[in-house]
């Protein structure tokens, strides 16, 4: 979040989050083809072992990787001095300033009483935990229908599918159109609640199609979760304000990730689990209303500021400036 916030502008950061954050989706595809054929395999280890084995190398070489980004346009190696300049001056328009490595304790307190901030975090709490209950344990919820082991992990391509296509096609549209993230975050909110029905409220014989189908439109939470991020990453500017968020969204995308296996109940499984879909029901019906919450509040905002009596030279001079997203009037929220 941090570096595509500080290489890219406001409105292009959209679909490069939506590109980041997809990884997680081809991630689902890739692992469950990888857990399937571990799942052949006959060694000293288990099939999960030798997963996590590869997942971890792969882990600690993208950790190394990390060491070579550069912090900024400024000292970009991979660009030369003319380049860096271009580079630089398109992150003017967006006021979001440039990444600064000194720690302001006063962008830490905005931060922590920025309501904006606990309406992201609320909103990524509830879109995640359907990953922690569903998509964690999804092929065991899967083979209750009737479907062997291994036929379970291939139910976790098209949900991947749906997600990876998804997160890039609104990215897409998000960068193209300024300002429909969150009507975009609502609008797939509602296939992911007709996915929950569909499992909960469909007859679980031997391997129907209607709960398969509700399973794979799951999928849509991808598309929810990396428009989360992209408000996140958007409507912060301020260097230390900026990595605060960062953490605070990401500590909340654990959060739900915990949250979501405490709604299972192994022992109503003849009940098709009635609390795990009640609870993520309730959950997504929170991720809209904390959205919409935050649509309102930086529309409004946003409103205020173009009423104010500004002036271009100002707007340029203060462009690269260390400073908050409240300190600066001429910046603009997306939403």
């Amino acid at each position: 979040m941090v570096t595509v916030s500080g290489f890219y502008t406001q409105s292009e950061q959209a679909l490069r989050q939506s590109w980041w954050w997809s990884g997680t989706a081809w991630f689902t595809i890739i692992g469950s083809a990888i857990s399937y054929g571990f799942a052949q395999v006959e060694g000293s280890l288990r099939p999960w072992q030798y997963v996590f084995i590869l997942a971890g190398a792969l882990t600690f070489l993208f950790g190394i990787w990390c060491f070579f980004l550069p912090n900024s346009p400024v000292n970009a190696w991979f660009l030369d001095p003319e380049e860096r300049v271009v580079a630089t001056e398109r992150l003017r328009t967006g006021q979001t300033g440039l990444n600064n490595q000194k720690i302001k304790l006063s962008q830490i307190k905005e931060a922590v009483l920025d309501i904006k901030l606990w309406l992201i975090c609320i909103t990524m709490i509830s879109a995640y935990t359907v990953n922690g209950a569903v998509s964690g344990f999804g092929p065991l919820i899967v083979s209750t229908f009737g479907y062997s082991t291994l036929e379970s992990i291939l139910f976790q391509f098209p949900l991947g599918g749906i997600a990876g296509i998804g997160i890039i096609g609104t990215g897409w549209l998000c960068s193209k159109y300024r300002n429909i993230r969150v009507m975009s975050l609502v609008i797939c909110c509602l296939p992911v609640i007709a996915g929950f029905i569909m499992i909960w409220k469909s007859d679980w014989g031997f391997k129907p199609a209607v709960p398969v189908a509700g399973y794979s439109l799951l999928g849509f939470f991808g598309p929810v979760v990396a428009l989360t991020i992209s408000l996140g990453a958007g409507n912060v500017a301020g260097s230390t304000k900026r990595s605060f968020t960062a953490s605070a969204i990401f500590v909340a995308y654990c959060v739900g990730n915990i949250i979501g296996p405490q709604l299972i109940r192994s022992q109503t499984k003849g009940q098709h689990y009635p609390e795990l879909w009640t609870g993520l029901i309730i959950c997504y019906c929170i991720t809209i209303t904390s959205a919409s919450l935050l649509y309102v509040l930086c529309s409004r905002e946003n409103k205020h500021r173009e009423s104010l009596a500004l002036t271009e030279s100002e707007r340029v001079r203060l462009g690269f400036e260390d400073l908050t997203d409240k300190e600066n009037v001429y910046f603009r929220y997306v939403y």
